[in-house]
């Protein structure tokens, strides 16, 4: 998205051309300076009896390809407590044993918004699986066998459960 206006005052955005800012867009009167902000996400490794849940995705980006439980954080809530949301909103799953293990940068889709990715590895508790229509296939997979993730930030979290477990 490209912003071209002031929140503050509706003045054109223009190139700040010195200080610490110099090269982003800003009001002329001070007001608001442009920052392309990544967004935060989360993801999770759902273990059960040594088998970890892949999901299909339904939508894009990268429809059709395998990724994990998560998404996006929502503004003032604990990453902690998102991943949480997200299990249950697209599996209907409690976990337990919810440890970060690792935060990387990565896009959201080719071209698309840049992220910071934090990584997850829990335990299934309760509930009866059910997938949400955000995914059109699920799986019960060893480290092993699971398929190769849609985002770089799980490929690289798959490695490092990969490289902990042999």
């Amino acid at each position: 998205m490209t912003f071209r206006f002031c929140p503050g005052c509706a003045a054109p955005l223009t190139e700040i051309q010195a200080g610490n800012d110099a090269g982003l867009l800003g009001c002329p009167d001070g007001h608001y300076v442009h920052y392309a902000n990544p967004a935060v996400t989360a993801f999770a490794f759902i273990e059960d009896d040594g088998r970890y849940l892949a999901l299909r995705r339904a939508h894009e980006p990268l429809v059709g390809t395998w990724d994990l439980p998560g998404g996006f954080i929502e503004a003032g809530e604990y990453p902690d407590d998102a991943i949480c949301r997200e299990i249950l909103e697209e599996t209907a799953l409690e976990i337990t044993d919810l440890e970060v293990f690792g935060a990387w940068t990565g896009q959201y889709g080719e071209g698309g918004k840049w992220t910071v990715d934090i990584a997850y590895h829990c335990r299934r508790a309760a509930g009866t699986f059910t997938m949400s229509a955000e995914k059109s296939e699920a799986a019960w997979l060893s480290l092993d066998e699971f398929p190769l993730p849609a985002f770089n930030s799980e490929r690289l979290a798959l490695d490092v459960l990969r490289s902990c477990h042999s």
